[in-house]
Formats: C-alpha cells, structure tokens, sequence
C-alpha cells in the first residue's frame, strides 16, 4: 500500500506544485521584463506565506479528522475534494491561460500589494488543491503519502527550474491536458473511494442501504493475485484511479460516469482550443 499512496501523491503534489512553480514563474518574468526588479523579493516571500497557510489548513484539517469516526472523515475528505477539484481543472482548461497572461498584467499594475496578494493566490490555490486531494489518500498510509508530497514537490521545483531557465522545453498545452486528464481519473478514484467508507460508515451505524450496496461485479482474483486492489499493482490502480475487485451500485454509478463524463468534457475542450488556434 505505501508504493500507490506514495506514488498518488507525488503525482498529484508534483502537479498542482508545478503549477504554482509556473505561475510564480510566470510573475517574476514578468516583474523582471517590466523593470519591476524591487518586487521580486515581496513577491517570493508572498509564496512561501502562502505555502505556510496551505500547510496550516492542511494540520487544522488533520486535527479536526482525528477526532471523529474514520470511515467517515475519509468520506468527507473525499467529498470535500472532488468538487473543488473539478472545478479548478475546468477553469483552467477554459479560462486558465487567458486569466494568468491578462490577469497579472492588470493585477500588478496595483504595485507591491497587488503582488504580494497575487503571489500568495498563485500558491495557496495549489497548495490548498493539493490538502484537499492528498488528505484522503494520507488515511490510507500517511507514511507513504507523506513521502509522496515530499518527492513531487522537489521534481516540481527542480522541473520548474530547469523550465525557467530555458534548460527544459516543454510543451506545456500537452503537459497539463495529460495531467488534468490524470487528474479527474484520480479525483474519480477519490470520490469512489469516498463513497465506499460511507457505505461502510452507514453500515455501521446500522442503516440499511438495500439494493445500493449489491456489488455490480466481482473479478475472480484471489487476494495473492498482484492485480487484487490489495496487493501491489492493484494498490496502485486503486490509489490513482479508483480501481476495486468488486464495487457497489452506488458507487459504481457515481465514480464510472463522474470519470468517463470528466475525461471526454476535458477532450472536446483541449480539442475545440486547438482547433480555434489553427484558425488563428
């Protein structure tokens, strides 16, 4: 179980980290190519204060998770995620560059407080994204998710380094719509995830949820089959994109068509955005 949070959550830490990585990048440039060299510094500084208050929520969360049933605070957590989640990764996929290229040449011409806030937004966003979806994953195995985060954010900032240098070409259009598909399946993952220790929340308590926990299918793997979602290439599949041996109408009636319906909105956007530039 510790490789798949592991490595859930560097993937999802090295994507929303890249992307702040690339805003703040964005902003110095910027700063720096209008001569605004005295902003840099507040600017920066703005980050890592955003970075900090990302990781107080994430200690004020962990406090408040701890102190009731388990079951439901990964339900929760997950219900939390999935729809912020969403959202941002539509936003970026339909206003995300014209937002960042338009917005900070209007934003910074407010000076040094415009900067300082739009820093801190560029990276409590992403940090935040980043709690919210690890969260889930870190009561599975917190050892394992936590040195996940750790990883992903030295690949984010050692990528986004060598971007901002020029050392590093990337086609950046394709990187974040591989990602943000990534990214849906896995928040497809969390929300079934989610669904499935509510179910077992419930059951404790006794409710009965009838036909709703009737498993849709069962594949015939034994537990020492490394595809079961226990062991280790199953654990994998689990973590990063809600795979199940056997999975229960309700949720496979949620995560399935959240997953397939995520993937194909993403397609036609990247799609039609393309198309548009050629037209250009």
């Amino acid at each position: 179980m510790m490789l798949a949070t592991l490595l859930a959550s560097l993937y999802i830490t090295f994507r929303e980290a890249f992307e702040a990585v690339l805003l703040m990048t964005i902003l110095i440039s910027y700063l720096n190519r209008t001569k605004q060299i005295h902003l840099v510094k507040p600017a920066l500084l703005a980050g890592l204060l955003g970075t900090i208050i990302s990781i107080i929520i994430g200690i004020v969360f962990y406090l408040l998770y701890i102190a009731i049933d388990l079951d439901l605070a990964e339900a929760i957590a997950s219900f939390i995620a999935v729809p912020v989640i969403t959202s941002v990764v539509y936003w970026m996929a339909t206003k995300g560059k014209d937002i960042v290229t338009k917005g900070i040449t209007k934003v910074l011409r407010g000076g040094m407080i415009s900067t300082i806030l739009t820093a801190i937004i560029f990276v409590f966003r992403e940090g935040f994204e980043t709690v919210l979806l690890v969260f889930p994953i870190m009561f599975r195995d917190a050892i394992g998710t936590f040195i996940g985060v750790l990883l992903g954010l030295g690949m984010a900032l050692a990528i986004g380094y060598l971007w901002y240098r020029g050392t590093l070409k990337l086609n950046l259009k394709l990187f974040f719509f591989i990602t943000s598909i990534l990214l849906v399946l896995i928040a497809g993952g969390v929300l079934g995830y989610g669904v499935h220790e509510f179910i077992e929340y419930l059951e404790k308590k006794e409710y009965e949820l009838g036909i709703w926990k009737i498993y849709v299918y069962r594949l015939p793997i034994d537990k020492d089959n490394i595809l079961h979602d226990k062991n280790i290439v199953g654990a994998v599949l689990a973590v990063m994109f809600g795979y199940a041996t056997k999975m229960e109408l309700i949720r496979a009636v949620i995560q399935i068509p959240y997953q397939v319906i995520g993937v194909a909105l993403l397609w036609i956007i990247y799609f039609k955005r393309s198309k548009e530039r050629l037209k250009q």
